[in-house]
């Protein structure tokens, strides 16, 4: 997906990358195009290793306030779950901040091997869909499970003692991404913020702040095409302190009741569980809408499935507990 956030990297600055970091020279370099935001790119060198350079936006990019410094918050993220969870996560090799070589941040991983369950999924047969499911409910829940000292972002310099204000915060904050560039929405900005207040009680019951991933679809899920297990988790830039049931697998992208076998406890299940899932679905439909006008994506296909999605739950909101 071509978006205006994704920095390029020349083959000339490539090498200067291997060099530096490995003392050799690269054989290849191809850009991975897959993802949305930072730009990523596999560098193949000369002993044979293969690694993945991944390049946050230039400083002059426009960005919504989350994804600020999320580039830091993924490295710290990612060596958080590869040191106490059983995650295939990729291994962190380098995360260079000098802006010597190209004008912003990079980290260099582990190449993942496999497939990303997005492509493989249509060729896969009904039971192994569903154990890749319950295998990434499993894996969810050991991260889940990570506790930290405060709620917010990982990329985020804020931090709350309870989440009820660091929720707010957050919608607060998309709300202002949107109004800062005029982005039409289904109803008034102050509407969408006071009917989501309404619904706040339901948050009250979150007083644990877990690690939270909050971007675990099927594209950053990657799959062994022949054993059809999980070979590597991505995509940690996103991860917060905040409640599990935030997960997209809660039914933020669709139901997922073989992920929720996986997983053990039904967290759906929990007093006051549907409305905080409506009030994280509200979130995640914003952000999704509204950073096309940020990303200027291609075609409009995003913003028009998530305007949908926006629409249905304001409508699910505006329903009496």
């Amino acid at each position: 997906m071509k978006a205006i956030s994704k920095t390029p990297v020349s083959p000339q600055q490539a090498q200067e990358i291997a060099q530096k970091h490995f003392h050799q020279p690269i054989t290849s370099l191809e850009e991975l195009s897959d993802g949305f935001f930072n730009a990523t790119y596999l560098l193949k060198l000369v002993d044979g290793s293969i690694r993945v350079l991944k390049v946050a936006p230039l400083a002059e990019v426009r960005v919504l306030r989350y994804e600020r410094n999320i580039m830091q918050a993924e490295v710290d993220a990612l060596r958080l779950a590869r040191a106490h969870t059983q995650m295939p996560v990729p291994e962190i090799f380098i995360h260079d901040t000098s802006r010597a070589i190209l004008p912003t941040d990079y980290f260099i991983m582990s190449f993942v091997p496999g497939v990303s369950f997005w492509n493989l999924r249509k060729d896969l047969p009904p039971q192994s869909q569903d154990n890749i499911e319950q295998q990434t409910g499993r894996y969810l829940r050991q991260m889940n499970n990570i506790h930290g000292p405060h709620f917010g972002y990982f990329a985020s310099e804020e931090r709350h003692n309870n989440w009820v204000d660091c929720f707010d915060s957050m919608l607060q904050g998309v709300l202002q991404d949107g109004l800062d560039v005029d982005m039409p929405l289904p109803m008034p900005y102050p509407d969408i913020l006071a009917l989501a207040r309404a619904k706040y009680a339901a948050l009250q019951s979150v007083t644990t702040p877990a690690l939270v991933h909050w971007d675990l679809w099927d594209g950053n899920i990657f799959i062994d095409p022949i054993t059809h297990n999980i070979t590597g988790i991505i995509d940690f830039e996103r991860a917060l302190w905040g409640d599990p049931l935030m997960e997209v697998n809660f039914g933020g992208l669709g139901d997922k009741p073989q992920f929720r076998t996986g997983y053990g406890p039904d967290l759906l299940a929990e007093p006051g569980a549907p409305t905080r899932k409506m009030l994280y679905n509200l979130y995640l439909y914003l952000i999704m809408v509204i950073e096309c006008r940020y990303r200027q994506y291609e075609t409009p296909d995003q913003e028009n499935w998530a305007r949908q999605m926006l629409f249905d739950e304001l409508e699910k909101l505006k329903q009496p507990a």
